[in-house]
């Protein structure tokens, strides 16, 4: 059964109840998974969880897992097959049916969020005004170096000044942050261009503070744009 996703419902839950489905000893695993899960020594998986995995360009959440007699402090989160996978240093012991409170450390989440979010203040920008010719292809939502890059070439009479006066508009309007769907999660600057996603996010643009455009990247061999940006 997949792990439920909690943290879709509410960016700002940064603390759950829960129960544990299975801990594993990751020096004991030989599967396809060993990679990923021997960077830690332990992993649980719950039936529920409120803490991110890293994924769709947005980093890990991490914090802790408590039961009655141990706490998992938990460094990393991944998903696989659905099951989310919380990895860390156990003290103390967790087993299968115990109950847990999960706790996200809320600094770590907040940031997180708000890259996340800036980058598709930047991305609604680009559709919103040459979207015929520009498509997003990724996005790195991580606090030291995020970007957001597109299939395309932005104008050439587009700068940093340029675009970062648009950003600091959409910022200043402080418009909402809309998060919607059911079997397709898709969030909105309000105003602009819809585009799936299930990463965490505020809940208006006047949360974000500034965005600082850092650096566009014009690769007309390639012809991709990279706009670098800081929160």
């Amino acid at each position: 059964m997949a792990t439920e996703l909690a943290y879709f419902a509410d960016t700002y839950a940064f603390t759950g109840a829960s129960h544990v489905v299975d801990v594993i000893d990751t020096a004991s695993v030989d599967s396809a998974l060993a990679k990923q899960l021997q960077k830690h020594p332990h992993a649980a998986i719950l039936k529920s969880t409120v803490f991110y995995p890293q994924g769709g360009g947005q980093p890990t959440d991490c914090g802790e897992i408590r039961s009655a007699s141990g706490t998992l402090s938990v460094a990393h989160v991944f998903m696989h097959d659905g099951l989310v996978y919380h990895q860390g240093q156990l003290a103390g012991a967790l087993t299968a049916g115990d109950a847990v409170e999960l706790r996200v450390d809320e600094d770590t989440r907040r940031r997180n969020a708000r890259c996340h979010s800036a980058g598709h203040v930047i991305f609604s920008l680009v559709k919103h005004y040459w979207g015929d010719s520009m498509r997003e292809r990724k996005g790195h939502h991580f606090s030291d170096g995020a970007y957001v890059e597109f299939d395309g070439l932005l104008p050439s009479t587009e700068t940093v000044d340029s675009v970062q006066r648009l950003v600091d508009q959409v910022v200043a309007d402080d418009r909402r942050v809309l998060v919607t769907g059911d079997q397709v999660r898709v969030v909105q600057v309000e105003g602009f261009v819809e585009n799936p996603c299930g990463g965490t996010h505020v809940r208006s643009t006047g949360e974000l503070g500034k965005i600082t455009i850092r650096k566009i990247a014009r690769k007309s061999g390639q012809n991709t744009t990279k706009i670098s940006y800081q929160v």
